[in-house]
C-alpha cells in the first residue's frame, strides 16, 4: 500500500509541475489534500474555492496547511463557503487570519448542482488547474492541472457566484 501511495503522489507531483493538461481521477481525503495542495504550491497569482465546510481531514492535513501558507506570502486566495464556519481557532484559520489581507472569505447560499441534485465543489489555481469534487462524501473527483478551458468555465462560475454572494452576505472573519 505504501508503494502505491508513493507512486500516486510522484504521478500527481508531475503533473502538477509540468502544469500537464491530462485528466485523472482522485478520491479520499488523503489524495484530495495531496491534490489542493499541489494546487497551492504550483499557482502563482489566485486560487478560487468553492467548498461545503471547513470542517474536513483535508483542511487539518499538515502538507495541505504548509503550501496554502507559502501560496499567501506570493498569492490571493477568494473561498466562497455554503455552510456557517464552526466555532473555535483551527489551524487553517490561524493561517488565513495571518494573511487576511490576501484572502476573501464569504458565506454563500448558493449551490452547483452536477445533475441529480448532486452538489459540486472545485478549486481553481490560476485559471488553468481545476479540481472538480463531484462525490462530496468520498472526497471523489476529477482533477486537471494545465486545462485553461474548463478552469474557465468555473472561474465563470465562482466569479459570478461571488459577486452575488458579495451584494447578499458579508465577509466572514475567521479570528
Amino acid at each position: 500500500m505504501a508503494n502505491y501511495k508513493e507512486n500516486y503522489k510522484e504521478f500527481v507531483e508531475n503533473l502538477a509541475s509540468e502544469g500537464r493538461d491530462e485528466l485523472f481521477f482522485n478520491s479520499g481525503p488523503i489524495n484530495a489534500a495531496f491534490v489542493m495542495s499541489r494546487i497551492f504550491k504550483y499557482s502563482e497569482k489566485t486560487v478560487k474555492i468553492f467548498c461545503g465546510n471547513f470542517n474536513n481531514t483535508v483542511l487539518n492535513d499538515e502538507e495541505y496547511l504548509k503550501y496554502l501558507e507559502a501560496f499567501l506570502k506570493r498569492g490571493k486566495l477568494k473561498i466562497l463557503v455554503e455552510e456557517e464556519l464552526p466555532g473555535g481557532p483551527g489551524k487553517i484559520f490561524r493561517i488565513l487570519d495571518k494573511y487576511k489581507d490576501k484572502v476573501e472569505l464569504y458565506h454563500t447560499s448558493y449551490r452547483v448542482n452536477g445533475g441529480k441534485d448532486k452538489r459540486i465543489h472545485f478549486m481553481i489555481g490560476d485559471d488553468k488547474m481545476l479540481r472538480l469534487e463531484t462525490g462530496n462524501d468520498d472526497y471523489t473527483a476529477q482533477v486537471n492541472f494545465g486545462n485553461t478551458e474548463d478552469a474557465k468555465i468555473f472561474t465563470d462560475i465562482f466569479d459570478d457566484l461571488l459577486q452575488k454572494s458579495k451584494a447578499k452576505e458579508k465577509a466572514l472573519v475567521f479570528a
